[in-house]
């Protein structure tokens, strides 16, 4: 999709990303950019940057009811006037993260309406990547984080037995979930950085970001928001204060922060398994 400017006005910019592709390091790197290349801490994603689409208490907000109280179907047939009412109420460009595909209401309408978007920025990383760091996050063998990123109704569910913070966020395998954001047009403009070229590359990809959001992408703030997140920076940040987003105590959240680390990581057979399953996508991406 074209990458051209976000043009003034109200609507959203949704942030999205399979998870583990490295959107929390883009979280912290869009405050630096949009605060002038200041570093950021912790404490600005606790304070509610770039707050998850799906959150609860925003959607009852919105709409002044209790989520608690309908199913995964019925709330999402009610997120898009959710975020409607969010618009007529607080006018202006608003940021989002979400780990969410692109998907529709049971009634067919888009969760992520076209009218109310002003574009997206999509990460995507290497799928071989995603299941080694999957499976550390998570607890999960190898195998079972490569038979996760094939699971066409996978999710982050609404919690089990207790009520989640967020409503119900459908992924899809791997390839459903890059395309649904990057294979076909959506009515807004949408961005694809690579993970990769993230680390390669930092200034150039910030300043790409920037640019697309119509923010500040001078040299000074580009190089203060890739000095104030280097994944050293924040790997001693963790060890420091620690990090909530951690799956468990003990287990860290800025592990290794380097592209390609599935070589050593991944049995030839593992990795095949990915390939097999993924590769149409992943040569379109570049990872062969």
């Amino acid at each position: 999709m074209t990458a051209h400017h976000i043009t003034p006005g109200d609507g959203f910019v949704w942030v999205t990303a399979y998870p583990k592709s490295g959107s929390t390091w883009l979280r912290l790197a869009l405050w630096s950019l949009k605060h002038g290349g200041a570093a950021p801490d912790f404490d600005v994603l606790d304070q509610g940057w770039l707050t998850m689409a799906s959150n609860r208490a925003l959607f009852d907000r919105s709409l002044g009811l209790d989520s608690a109280w309908l199913t995964d179907d019925e709330a999402s047939s009610l997120r898009p006037a959710a975020f409607a009412r969010r618009l007529t109420a607080e006018p202006g460009l608003h940021l989002h993260r979400t780990h969410e595909a692109f998907t529709a209401t049971p009634e067919g309408q888009p969760v992520f309406p076209a009218a109310l978007t002003r574009g997206a920025v999509y990460l995507i990383r290497d799928p071989r990547d995603l299941a080694v760091s999957n499976a550390h996050h998570w607890g999960l063998s190898i195998d079972a984080a490569i038979d996760l990123l094939a699971k066409p109704d996978a999710a982050l569910d609404t919690g089990g037995d207790g009520l989640y913070g967020q409503l119900r966020q459908p992924l899809g395998n791997w390839s459903a979930h890059v395309d649904s954001w990057t294979a076909a047009p959506l009515g807004f403009p949408v961005l694809i950085i690579r993970y990769e070229d993230m680390v390669a590359d930092p200034h150039r990809a910030f300043a790409r970001i920037a640019g697309f959001l119509g923010w500040p992408a001078d040299p000074a703030t580009i190089a203060g928001a890739v000095d104030g997140t280097t994944f050293s920076r924040l790997q001693r940040r963790e060890a420091e204060t620690g990090f909530t987003n951690a799956a468990a105590p003990g287990r860290r959240f800025f592990r290794q922060g380097h592209a390609a680390g599935w070589r050593t990581a991944l049995s030839p057979a593992q990795a095949a398994r990915i390939g097999a399953a993924h590769g149409a996508v992943m040569a379109r991406f570049g990872y062969h």
